[in-house]
């Protein structure tokens, strides 16, 4: 059996072929898998920046540039549920939409 390393800072998930994803997070290590059987998904759990530029309209009818800069990191609970659902690019998928909606709404809120 080889060895799988999970970094500090990541976790796992692990897709088996007759099972499908598994519901056990794996933790930082060195873990077993069985070759061609079960494979590693691993992803990302520290916090990281990500900036969002948003180019909304105010009351006044004027064009508002804003950069949001926002600090984000998985639920490791929920990653088994983010990879079955979302994929393992749920950051560019899910982070872009909602931080525009919230721009638009707090510059309509405000100006």
């Amino acid at each position: 059996l080889p060895p799988s390393a999970v970094d500090a800072g990541h976790r796992a998930v692990i897709f088996d072929r007759f099972r499908g994803v598994q519901d056990v997070v794996v933790g930082e290590g060195t873990h077993f898998l069985i070759p061609w059987v079960q494979k590693p998904i691993i992803f990302d759990c520290r916090s990281r920046p990500r900036n969002v530029p948003v180019i909304t309209g105010s009351k006044d009818l004027q064009n508002v540039n804003i950069t949001l800069r926002i600090l984000f990191r998985p639920v490791t609970a929920q990653l088994p549920r983010i990879f079955t659902s979302i994929g393992e690019d749920y950051d560019e998928r899910v982070l872009p939409s909602i931080t525009t909606e919230i721009l638009k709404s707090v510059v309509v809120s405000t100006a």
